[in-house]
Formats: structure tokens, C-alpha cells, sequence
């Protein structure tokens, strides 16, 4: 038998190849073509955007550092006043603010009382006491001290003669050494436009020659800046003016009226053209212990004013000239002399050729302001009483509006038609304060109120009368419990009596 043997070498050849084959086909997706395997492409790396070189920190804009705004304070002015280019009443005016104007305010001077203001990028300064409020001040700055100290007095256009005064409202106050600012405040508080300060000429020329002004020039330059007319009244002649052997516990006159008439010529020169409007030449000299104890007679009056209304003139053109006022009186010689009848005798001396108004005090007593004389015993009775002057003696002189229209019928039937000028009248209230006030016992502080009121539309109405000066205005607040401090209007703090409001709240 035969026996097998190795496969020959074609046929290990022959499957080499078909393996060669199959493993290609493999490679080449199994689709039986040949194909070579791809050459990889190097993939190029998407090109990354250049990173910003870092720019330096800017540095801030510097800010200018803001400027802090001053301290100031919006408020309201009370009444009409100046506003002056210095911190004090003497500094000419620059500017006239009216009543609650609104002013802001932004500094002050070191005391405190006067106020700078800007009005309109324009500096001025008003005195404090003139705003409706008083709060809020403290925290301004004071303004530097170098502000030019004022030169003169502020003067106003002189005109060659005095003009027109119409009714006015005001009262007598007593304004040397105490507080002006606060009298001024009052006045105008009351709707007022006058004062009365009575000037003793024995302290403002002590010797013949030497002048103190210094207290008056205080008055007027605050009376300027209120916007305040003031009534001057001359008294008390000084030591060296009077006779030989002179009765030195009462007032008079002086020897020589060339002497009066040289201080009224400087009073006037110096205050011409200020808030001094009128000047009154002596008080009450139809009673004993205002003319030195000496014989009363009108023509004696008429005497002594010549020279000095002569003065006044030559002096300030403009100054109204006002007659002494009389009391009102009976004949009781050789104490007093009769209103009506030294009014009489000043008339026919001549007293209208050197006035511009007659003088007059119209006291009230406890007679109501409307009633006449012959009424006024009834009148008294009707609203109870204990003072009986009406009655025991019925005389003009205890009636308000009976010495008021008695003078004025004196003045015309001497053919005067002269404006009567009340320097002085009102009523005392509230108790006496010595016996022989006793009718200020029988007067409450309401009738005090309602008669003045009263007495103030009467005067208005008749339109004979120029500013009416009621006494008075502070004597509680300076001399408190004496007999002139009846007449007060405020009490010995200020605060108000009824007259005061009364007055305040009266039609103007």
C-alpha cells in the first residue's frame, strides 16, 4: 500500500498569495479593491486671537473738592425797615425792604444784633430785632471786622420849607438809656409811625457851649432806620440860663431867650434832614412849675418862642414848629392860668406868624373820649365813680374832645386855621398811684382801651389834627408805680396791656 507525503512547494506558494490577498481586501473595506491606506494630514490647530496686552489702570480724573455751601438762614422781615451798608444804625441806607420780605441771611457781626443779608449778589446788613423770627442765628459765622466805621448821620432832601404832615399815630417814650431797639420794635409793631422824646436841655448843654448828642444821635439814627418820625420837645432850662435867685425846685425858662434860641439853632442844624421832623418849643407853661414860679401870661410864652422858631428857620427850613402844649386847666392863680384863655393871649401876641401847629394836651381823666363837658358829670356817675372833678367843678379842661374843639374854635375865631398838634393825652388806669390821680381808680384797663381807640378815630375824622402822641409808651417798664407809669401801655415787662392790643388791632 502507498504511504502520504508533504505538500509540494506550488501549493504553499499558491496559498500564500490568497492570504496576501484576503488581508488587503480587509484593509480596504472589504469592497475587493485595492486601495492604499491614507497619508494622515496634519491637523493645523485653529489660530487663537492675540491676547490684549494689559493696559495700564487709568488713573481717576481728579475732582475738584466741592465747595461747602456757607451756613445761612431764609427768614422773614417783620415790618418795613433799611437795609444799611454796615452793621449799625449810622451806615447810609441801600436798599428799603418792605414788610415779610423774604431775606436770606449770612453772617453776623459780633454782637449778634445786626444781621447781613444778600440781596441779590448785593451785601447789606438789618438789625435783627426786625425779623419775624429770632431763632436759628446762632450757627452763623461772624463777618470780618474790617467793615469802614460810618462818617455822619444819614440826612434826607432839606426842602425850603416844612411839608405837609398829615395824621399821624404815636406816642411819647422815654428813650435815653434803655433799650431803643425794642421801643422802635413796639411802634411799629402798633401800626405807629411817630414818637415824642421830651429833650432836657439842661443835660444836652449842661455847660453854655457844650453839646452832649450822643444819646440823640442813638434815637434818631434808630428812629431813621425804622422808618420812625420823631416829635423833639424842649425843656428844663439848665442852671446857667436861669435869672438870678432862680427857684431852683421848679422848671422855667431862661433869662435870656437869645440862649434858648442858640441850642435850638444847633438841635436843628444838627438833626435837619433826619428822622427829627418837628420840634416843640416848651411844655406846659401855663402852670407855675414849668415857668419857674413867675407870672403866667401868653404873651410871655410868645417872648421866649420868637427868637428860637427865628432859629429854627434860619437852621433847617423844613422843621415843622410846634407851640408849647398847655395843660388843661382852670384859673387857679397863681398855680395854673385857664388853657382857653393863655391860648388866647399867645394868639394875639402873635403866635400864628411862628408856628406851624399849636400844641395841646387833652387829658381824659374818667370822662369817655366822645363826651363833651357839660356831659361828662353824667357820664362819670353812669359808669361808677369816686374821682368827682366832673361834677364838683364842671370845667372843658376834664373832657378829651371838649379841649380838643375848644382850641380848635379859639384858633379860627382869632382867624387861625392852624392844625391842633396833641403832644400829649390818653387816659390813666389800672389804680392811682398817688392821691391826687385819684380818676385812675375809677378807669379799668378795658375803658382805658376802648377811650383811646376812640379818641384816636375822633382826631382822624375831624382832619384838623396832625400826629397824635398818646402818654405814653414805656413809663411801667421805667418808672413802675409812679404816677407817670398810669398812663403806660405795657407792663412793667412789656407784655401788653388791653391798650396796646386794642391799638394794634385799630384801623390805621
Amino acid at each position: 500500500m502507498k504511504t502520504s507525503s508533504s505538500p509540494s512547494r506550488p501549493v504553499v506558494l499558491c496559498l500564500s498569495l490568497l492570504l496576501a490577498v484576503f488581508l488587503t481586501a480587509c484593509r480596504s473595506g472589504g469592497d475587493g479593491r485595492d486601495s492604499a491606506l491614507p497619508t494622515a494630514t496634519p491637523v493645523q490647530e485653529a489660530a487663537q486671537p492675540d491676547e490684549p496686552t494689559p493696559a495700564p489702570p487709568e488713573k481717576p480724573t481728579a475732582q475738584p473738592t466741592p465747595t461747602p455751601v456757607p451756613f445761612s438762614v431764609l427768614t422773614t422781615t417783620r415790618f418795613a425797615i433799611q437795609a444799611v451798608e454796615g452793621p449799625d444804625y449810622l451806615y447810609r441806607m441801600v436798599h428799603r425792604l418792605p414788610g415779610h420780605a423774604q431775606v436770606r441771611v449770612t453772617a453776623q457781626n459780633s454782637s449778634g444784633h445786626w444781621l447781613r443779608v444778600d440781596l441779590d449778589g448785593t451785601s447789606a446788613w438789618i438789625a435783627r430785632w426786625a425779623l419775624e423770627s429770632q431763632a436759628g442765628f446762632r450757627e452763623l459765622p461772624q463777618a470780618s471786622a474790617d467793615i469802614p466805621q460810618p462818617s455822619t448821620l444819614e440826612r434826607g432832601p432839606m426842602p425850603d420849607a416844612p411839608p405837609p404832615i398829615e395824621f399821624g399815630y404815636g406816642t411819647q417814650a422815654h428813650m435815653i438809656g434803655v433799650d431803643v431797639d425794642h421801643i422802635m420794635w413796639a411802634t411799629r409793631d402798633l401800626g405807629f409811625n411817630w414818637l415824642k422824646q421830651q429833650i432836657r436841655w439842661n443835660i444836652t448843654e449842661p455847660e453854655q457851649g457844650s453839646y452832649n448828642w450822643r444819646d440823640l444821635d442813638l434815637i434818631v439814627s434808630r428812629a431813621a432806620y425804622s422808618d420812625v418820625n420823631l416829635l423833639f420837645s424842649v425843656v428844663t432850662t439848665p442852671d446857667w440860663a436861669r435869672e438870678d435867685n432862680y427857684d431852683a425846685t421848679v422848671d422855667g425858662p431862661p433869662a435870656d431867650p437869645q440862649d434858648l434860641a442858640r441850642f435850638m439853632s444847633a438841635m436843628a442844624t444838627r438833626y435837619c434832614g433826619t428822622a427829627v421832623k418837628a420840634i416843640e418849643v416848651w411844655n406846659e407853661q401855663n402852670l407855675h412849675y414849668e415857668w419857674g414860679n413867675l407870672p403866667l401870661n401868653g404873651a410871655d410864652y410868645v417872648s421866649l418862642l420868637i427868637p428860637s422858631s427865628q432859629a429854627i428857620r434860619a437852621a433847617c427850613p423844613s422843621m415843622y414848629i410846634v407851640s408849647g402844649a398847655l395843660t388843661p386847666a382852670g384859673n387857679v392863680p397863681p398855680n395854673a392860668v385857664d388853657d382857653f384863655t393863655y391860648l388866647e393871649q399867645m394868639l394875639t401876641n402873635g403866635l400864628a406868624r411862628h408856628v406851624d401847629a399849636i400844641g395841646a394836651h387833652p387829658s381824659g381823666y374818667n370822662v369817655p373820649a366822645n363826651v363833651r363837658w357839660q356831659d361828662g358829670c353824667a357820664a362819670i356817675i353812669q359808669s361808677g365813680n369816686t374821682f368827682n372833678g366832673a361834677c364838683d367843678n364842671p370845667h372843658h379842661s376834664w373832657s378829651f374832645r371838649s379841649t380838643m374843639e375848644g382850641y380848635r374854635d379859639i384858633a379860627l375865631q382869632n382867624g387861625v386855621d392852624l392844625p391842633i398838634w396833641p403832644t400829649e393825652f390818653g387816659w390813666a388806669a389800672g389804680g392811682a398811684y398817688h392821691e391826687a390821680y385819684g380818676y385812675a381808680n375809677d378807669n379799668d384797663f378795658d375803658e382805658q382801651a376802648r377811650w383811646t381807640v376812640e379818641a384816636f378815630q375822633m382826631m382822624k375824622e375831624w382832619g384838623w389834627v396832625r400826629p397824635a402822641i398818646l402818654w405814653n409808651m414805656n413809663f411801667r417798664v421805667i418808672a413802675d408805680k409812679t404816677e407817670q407809669a398810669q398812663w403806660g401801655i405795657v407792663n412793667n415787662d412789656w407784655t401788653p396791656l388791653p391798650v396796646y392790643n386794642a391799638l394794634k388791632a385799630m384801623e390805621k
